[in-house]
């Protein structure tokens, strides 16, 4: 089964939640991110793997500042 992944052009902002703390944090430009959960292609939020971390990102960030890089791995 293919992953889908993207890889962003540009530096991206995500929230993080750990321990119900929500904090926002930047993924750089050039970073594979990996889809967990949701749609790319939907509105709304997707969450997504980067450094063993899970984040939710807005989908439409990801197809305006990113690439889908399908069948990589991170």
């Amino acid at each position: 089964m293919s992953q889908r992944m993207f890889k962003l052009n540009t530096s991206t902002t995500a929230i993080l939640n750990e321990n119900n703390q929500p904090s926002v944090v930047t993924i750089p430009a050039d970073a594979l991110v990996t889809i967990v959960d949701g749609e790319p292609d939907g509105n709304g939020f997707v969450k997504v793997r980067y450094r063993d971390k899970i984040l939710s990102v807005f989908a439409v960030d990801l197809r305006t500042r990113g690439e889908r890089k399908w069948g990589q791995s991170a």
